[in-house]
């Protein structure tokens, strides 16, 4: 099967422990990121190492996916690694710097289609171009969700 490597990296004007905050306030996504339909901890307890998170996105208004997310390794504030399982396969990586009044966030993913019309759509002309510019869409309402959770408090 064919992998897809993303990599989205941004600057915040925030403090690294303000957007760690507001991304890892999971329960939240569906009110403010317009792709997330539900996400579910299951877990018990604060989000750490171990921890599972179901999700649910729709992309293109038809097109539903799910996965979970399974954190194998954080230390707040400054990176998680997790292995994704589900409709899509693989692991990422998500790391938060902060220097002086900037946060780098760079967010990396490997991950390989599972869904039977993902991997039919990435072996058609255009299909992983197509693929990476859901992701980037998707990370952008991201971006713009964890802004207007920090500009509401």
């Amino acid at each position: 099967m064919k992998y897809f490597t993303f990599v989205d990296k941004d600057a915040f004007i925030y403090s690294r422990s303000k957007i760690w905050d507001a991304v890892l306030n999971v329960t939240a996504w569906p009110g403010l990121w317009k792709q997330v339909n539900r996400v579910r901890i299951r877990t018990k307890g604060e989000i750490g190492s171990d921890s599972k998170i179901e999700c649910y996105f729709t992309l293109f208004y038809i097109f539903h996916l799910r996965f979970d997310i399974q954190i194998s390794r954080l230390q707040k504030p400054s990176y998680a690694f997790f292995t994704i399982g589900g409709d899509f396969s693989g692991h990422g990586r998500w790391i938060l710097r902060e220097d002086g009044n900037e946060t780098s966030s760079a967010f990396q993913l490997r991950l390989r289609a599972r869904h039977f019309l993902l991997r039919f759509v990435s072996f058609l002309p255009y299909g992983e171009s197509l693929i990476l510019y859901s992701h980037k869409r998707v990370m952008l309402e991201g971006k713009k969700m964890i802004i207007k959770s920090l500009c509401d408090t």
